[in-house]
C-alpha cells in the first residue's frame, strides 16, 4: 500500500491570488502553485469551475458561511457589551438555532461537541477564550459621551480660571494623579505544575486575609512619589516601615484612605516633593471623586499652595485613571511573585504587618517604570491631552443602556443616547436586540431599470463601462451582504455585469436561516417603574472657588446640625429629668397611700384581736372599760362594745329595743 500524500496547509485567500495570478497570466499554474502552496491540480479544478473558490475538503457543513459569520459577529458583539458567552453557552445557542431550524445534524440531540467548537474555532481564529474582569454597572453604563464631556469640562475649567489655560496640560512634569489600591497579605496564587492527575494540589498560605492600602502618585514624566503604606490601627509594637524606610507610614483606625490622612499627605508629601524638584506651578493633580479626596481644609491647602486639584468622571477610573490603567496591576502581579519568593525562602512563614514593607519594596521597584507612567498618560488621553487617545473599546458595554427605550427611566444618564455613536459596518441591532441586515437597494445611478441580486462570493466576468472602477469602489465599501434578496440597482444602458454561474457551489455559501435573526438576540435593559434617585453633580474642580463654597456651606450645614443635634439631646435631657421628678412625686404618693392603707389594716386587726380577747373574756365598754347591766350598743366596723351612755349618741327618745339594732359606728372607725 502507498503512502498516502499529507494535506497542503493553504489558505482560502492564498487559492484566489493563485487563481488570479493564473488568470491575469502572470504566472504559469506551476509557478503558482509553487509560491502559494496550493496543489496544481486545485488550481485547475477553480480554473476550470469543477468547484467553487469558496470550496473546501471535508464533508458538507451544519452551518453556512454566511451564519457562522453571524454567530462570530454576535460573539464579538456580546462580549463587547459585557456579556460573553462561555464555549458550553455557544454550544447550546447552535443546538437552540438548530432546533428551532429544524435541521438535521450528526450531532446527537443536536448539540455540538468540542470537535466542531475546536474546529470552528480554527476557522474563525479572530475569537478566542479569555478571562473577563468584572465590571459594575456603575462603570458600564459609562457612555463615550460622558467622557467627552469631561475633557471639555476640564479644558474649559483651566482657560476659565488660569492665565496659562489648557497650555498647563502641554507640560509633562506638571501633571500627577495619585490612587489607592488594597494589596492583600497572602495573594492568591497563579497556576503550578503538579503531577498530571492528581487529585489534591495545595499550596500553603496565610489564614490572615487583611490587606494594606497603598496610595500611589506618579506625574507624566514618570516622576514616582514614595509610597504611603496604610496600616489599620494607631499603636504598634513593631516599625511597620522596616525594610522601606522611603515609603510614607499611614495610621487609620480602619486601615482604609480618609480625609484626614490624605489632607496630611498632600500636604507634608506631596507639596514637599514638588518644592523640592521646582516643579512649575500651578500644578495638576487628578484624582478619582472618593470623599476621602474631597474635604475643605484639602481644597483650601491646594488652593493656597497653587495646585489644581480635580477630579476624574466618576466611575471611570479604569478608563481615565492612569494608576489604574498601568500601573496597579503590573505592581500587583509582581506584589504576587514577591509574596512566592518570600515565602520560599522562609519555609513556614507568611507576610505579615511586619514584614509588607519590605516585601514590598522589591515589587514597588519593579513595577514602578517609566514605561508604565508614560502608557498610562498616553492610554487616559491626559498626556498628550486628547480624547481620541481613550480606548473606545471600554464605553462599548454602555450600549446595552443606550439601546434602551427613550421613556425609560436611566437617572441622570441623558447622554446615553449620543449623537456621536460609531457606525459598525457589522449587522447591528435594533431595539429588541435582534440583527438587522440592510435590504434596501443601494441606488448607483438614478434611473435603474434593471435589478441584480448580488451575493459576497460572486465574481464578474466582465464590467464594460467607463465607470467600472468607481462602481466596484462603491461596492467595495458597502457592508458585507448576507442575503441574496439585498439587490443593486444600476442602469443597463450604462453598465453591464453578467454573474459567473457556478453550478458546483457548495451549499456554504446560503443565505442564513431566519432562525439566527430570532434567537442570535443582544441584551438590553428593561424598562422599570422604580424611580431612581438623583444625586447632586458636584464641580469636578476640587480646589476651584465653586467647589470651596459648597465644601464651606456643607461645613456650616454639618456645625448647625451638630448644634441642633446637641440642642435636641439638652431638651431630651431636660424632659428625661422632669420626667422622672414627676414619677418621683407619684411614687411618693402611692408609697404614703399605701403605708396608711398598711397602718389601717394594722389597727383594725389589732381592734379585731381586741374584740376577741374581750368576747373571752366578759363584756366591757370599750370606752369606760367598765362591765355593768347598762344597754350595750356594737360598732359595725370594729364589732365593739360601748354603753350607750358612753356612745355619745342621745337615746332618750328611743326605745331600748331600737337602741340595740341602731348603726352605730365608733370614733376610731370614723
Amino acid at each position: 500500500m502507498g503512502k498516502r500524500n499529507k494535506y497542503r496547509n493553504y489558505a482560502l485567500e492564498d487559492i484566489k491570488n493563485a487563481v488570479q495570478m493564473v488568470e491575469n497570466k502572470s504566472m504559469s499554474i506551476r509557478s503558482a502553485s509553487r509560491q502559494y502552496n496550493v496543489p496544481k491540480t486545485t488550481i485547475i479544478d477553480k480554473l476550470n469551475g469543477r468547484s467553487s473558490l469558496q470550496a473546501r475538503s471535508g464533508p458538507s457543513p451544519v452551518l453556512f458561511d454566511s451564519e457562522e459569520e453571524m454567530l462570530v459577529h454576535w460573539v464579538i458583539d456580546m462580549a463587547k457589551i459585557g456579556y460573553g458567552q462561555t464555549r458550553q453557552q455557544l454550544l447550546y445557542t447552535v443546538k437552540t438555532i438548530l432546533d428551532h431550524d429544524g435541521r438535521k445534524t450528526p450531532f446527537k440531540d443536536n448539540l455540538p461537541g468540542k470537535d466542531w467548537l475546536y474546529a470552528f474555532m480554527k476557522r474563525h481564529p479572530e475569537i478566542s477564550t479569555r478571562t473577563p474582569q468584572k465590571l459594575g454597572k456603575e462603570r458600564a453604563v459609562i457612555s463615550w459621551q460622558k467622557i467627552k464631556w469631561w475633557f471639555e469640562d476640564f479644558a474649559k475649567y483651566l482657560t476659565e480660571n488660569y492665565e496659562e489655560g489648557i497650555n498647563i496640560l502641554k507640560d509633562a512634569s506638571r501633571i500627577y494623579n495619585a490612587d489607592e489600591s488594597g494589596f492583600p497579605q497572602d495573594p492568591k496564587s497563579g497556576k503550578i505544575l503538579a503531577a498530571k492527575g492528581s487529585k489534591n494540589v495545595y499550596s500553603t498560605c496565610s489564614a490572615d486575609k487583611s490587606q494594606i492600602t497603598v496610595l500611589a502618585c506618579m506625574s507624566a514624566t514618570a516622576h514616582y512619589l514614595p509610597p504611603m503604606l496604610v496600616f489599620p490601627g494607631e499603636r504598634f509594637r513593631f516599625n511597620p516601615l522596616e525594610g522601606f524606610t522611603e515609603a510614607v507610614l499611614g495610621r487609620t483606625k480602619t486601615g482604609w484612605m480618609d480625609s484626614e490622612l490624605f489632607y496630611t499627605w498632600v500636604r507634608d508629601h506631596f507639596i514637599t516633593a514638588i518644592k523640592d524638584r521646582k516643579v512649575k506651578l500651578p500644578v495638576i493633580l487628578l484624582v478619582d471623586g472618593h470623599t476621602s479626596h474631597i474635604s475643605l481644609e484639602t481644597a483650601q491647602l491646594c488652593k493656597s499652595e497653587n495646585v489644581i486639584l480635580y477630579c476624574l468622571l466618576e466611575h471611570a477610573s479604569h478608563i481615565l485613571q492612569p494608576c489604574d490603567v498601568t500601573l496597579f496591576g503590573p505592581l500587583k502581579k509582581h506584589w504576587r511573585d514577591s509574596v512566592r519568593d518570600y515565602q520560599f525562602k522562609n519555609p513556614g512563614e507568611f507576610v505579615t504587618k511586619g514584614t509588607f514593607a519590605s516585601v514590598f519594596k522589591s515589587a514597588w521597584a519593579k513595577g514602578t517604570t517609566v514605561d508604565v507612567a508614560i502608557k498610562g498618560f498616553r492610554h487616559t488621553g491626559l498626556y498628550p491631552f486628547s480624547v481620541e487617545s481613550v480606548d473606545k473599546s471600554k464605553v462599548e458595554p454602555s450600549e446595552v443602556f443606550a439601546r434602551a427605550k427613550p421613556d425609560q427611566d436611566l437617572g441622570n444618564d441623558d447622554d446615553m443616547n449620543c449623537k456621536d455613536a460609531q457606525v459598525d459596518s457589522r449587522p447591528v441591532t435594533n431595539s429588541s436586540g435582534t440583527y438587522n441586515l440592510d435590504q434596501e437597494p443601494v441606488q448607483i445611478a438614478d434611473e435603474a431599470d434593471t435589478e441584480i441580486a448580488l451575493m459576497p462570493s460572486e465574481i464578474f466576468d466582465s464590467v464594460s463601462c467607463e465607470t467600472s472602477h468607481t462602481i466596484v469602489e462603491e461596492l467595495h465599501d458597502q457592508p458585507p451582504c448576507l442575503y441574496p434578496e439585498t439587490i443593486i440597482q444600476v442602469n443597463p444602458c450604462n453598465v453591464n455585469v453578467t454573474p459567473h454561474k457556478d453550478e458546483n457551489k457548495q451549499s456554504c455559501e446560503k443565505a442564513p436561516s431566519s432562525s439566527f435573526e430570532l434567537l442570535l438576540v443582544t441584551p438590553s435593559e428593561q424598562k422599570t417603574l422604580k424611580k431612581k434617585k438623583t444625586r447632586t453633580v458636584l464641580p469636578k474642580a476640587v480646589s476651584g472657588s465653586e467647589m470651596i463654597k459648597i465644601l464651606e456651606n456643607r461645613k456650616q450645614q454639618k456645625e448647625d446640625e451638630q448644634e441642633m443635634k446637641e440642642k435636641r439631646k439638652i431638651d431630651r435631657e431636660l424632659k428625661r429629668k422632669l420626667k422622672e421628678e414627676e414619677n418621683a412625686k407619684k411614687e411618693e404618693k402611692k408609697n404614703e397611700k399605701k403605708k396608711r392603707m398598711e397602718e389601717n389594716k394594722k389597727r383594725k386587726l389589732s381592734k379585731k384581736q381586741k374584740k376577741s380577747e374581750k368576747s373571752t373574756t366578759s363584756r366591757l365598754c370599750s370606752k369606760c372599760l367598765l362591765e355593768t347591766d347598762d344597754v350595750y350598743i356594737c360598732c359595725e366596723i370594729c364589732s365593739s362594745f360601748y354603753h350607750a351612755k358612753c356612745s355619745g349618741v342621745d337615746f332618750s327618745c328611743v326605745h331600748i329595743d331600737d337602741i340595740v339594732s341602731f348603726p352605730y359606728e365608733c370614733d376610731d372607725c370614723l
